[in-house]
């Protein structure tokens, strides 16, 4: 029987999870609090419908920042739509402004209009404010946020996390773990993939009859990039199945001890 590393594994991703009870955690609720007070006071005559956090933070895949220099906290911020149509970029407007007057040079934070959002980063997270509007229909409710060419275009900022709490049941809760492992890598070799599309394809792989070592080496196998990526993106890819591969080979070996060291090649500490 092969030797194993899965307690390994899952000591690592135990370091990579933010903890709710600590002190990082703590910081970022008491800013969102802060954020949805500012928002309130600042747009006033009930121009927000409503406000809340998705992504990652709110799928618990986020990553210590300590792991991940860009883990941000995503705020969406559904403005009441009414007749007058207003256009993605007077929303996005209208959050910079508020932005800057509330969070521009100070408290040693930063503000950036990128897109679709307005980055506001402090000095323990970034958050990303997403502008969008809902529109009610007899059947359902649709959300629409900045699309790349200026409209709008319909999301379901839900989605994946309703993937996500499903996979993770369906294969007794490796999913999370998997992720994490693979958030980390991601960031220590400079983002070979968009954090969000990583998750993606993460949850569109069948876990089934693993645990979350045999998993993570199956993903490894499996991730793959477009065809027009970065060559340098390929070959941090490939530097990664290679040194799974390695570690693999070892514990057919059993020599764990030297798969562990492999693993050390890509996974940080």
């Amino acid at each position: 029987m092969a030797a194993s590393i899965e307690n390994y594994l899952k000591d690592l991703a135990k370091k990579y999870y933010l903890k709710n009870d600590s002190e990082e955690v703590r910081k970022i609720n008491i800013s969102v609090q802060t954020l949805f007070t500012n928002l309130d006071s600042y747009f006033k005559n009930n121009q927000i419908k409503k406000k809340f956090v998705f992504g990652s933070y709110d799928r618990d895949t986020i990553l210590p920042r300590k792991y991940d220099s860009k883990s941000d906290v995503d705020v969406m911020i559904i403005f009441n739509h009414t007749s007058y149509e207003r256009t993605p970029e007077t929303y996005r407007k209208w959050l910079s402004d508020f932005a800057n007057l509330y969070y521009a040079n100070r408290y040693n934070s930063k503000v950036t209009k990128t897109f679709p959002t307005v980055t506001v980063e402090l000095n323990h997270i970034k958050y990303d404010l997403v502008p969008a509007k809902e529109v009610q229909s007899l059947y359902s409710d649709y959300l629409y946020i900045p699309s790349s060419g200026g409209d709008w275009v319909t999301t379901d900022p839900n989605d994946i996390k309703t993937k996500l709490v499903r996979a993770n049941t369906t294969y007794n809760g490796i999913i999370r773990p998997i992720i994490r492992l693979f958030k980390a890598w991601n960031s220590n070799n400079l983002y070979p993939f968009d954090s969000y599309n990583l998750e993606s394809k993460l949850l569109s792989i069948n876990y089934f009859g693993d645990n979350v070592q045999t998993g993570f080496f199956y993903a490894v196998k499996s991730l793959s990039l477009p065809l027009f990526a970065a060559e340098w993106k390929k070959e941090k890819l490939e530097k990664l199945k290679k040194v799974c591969a390695e570690a693999e080979n070892y514990l057919l070996l059993d020599m764990p001890a030297s798969a562990k060291f492999e693993l050390h090649k890509i996974l940080p500490d």
